[in-house]
């Protein structure tokens, strides 16, 4: 188990828009290749997918990749 791990999950899901769509629709695969335990996956799988979405939109640009369509 690493807490390190989940911190880069939930931080890769606010900055990156595919990685988000990935767990939301396909969070086995999404989550593959993290040291995760049983209840960090469940708990990663249960996100309000809304208000981390809501939360994304909140970041700036900059910080971010591809959320938003810029020009």
């Amino acid at each position: 188990m690493s807490h390190s791990d989940v911190q880069v999950v939930i931080g890769r899901a606010a900055t990156d828009a595919e990685f988000r769509r990935m767990l939301r629709e396909n969070p086995e695969g999404a989550l593959q290749g993290f040291d995760l335990s049983d209840q960090e996956m469940e708990a990663l799988r249960s996100m309000d997918s809304e208000k981390l979405e809501s939360f994304s939109e909140s970041l700036d640009e900059r910080l971010t990749k591809g959320w938003r369509n810029i020009g």
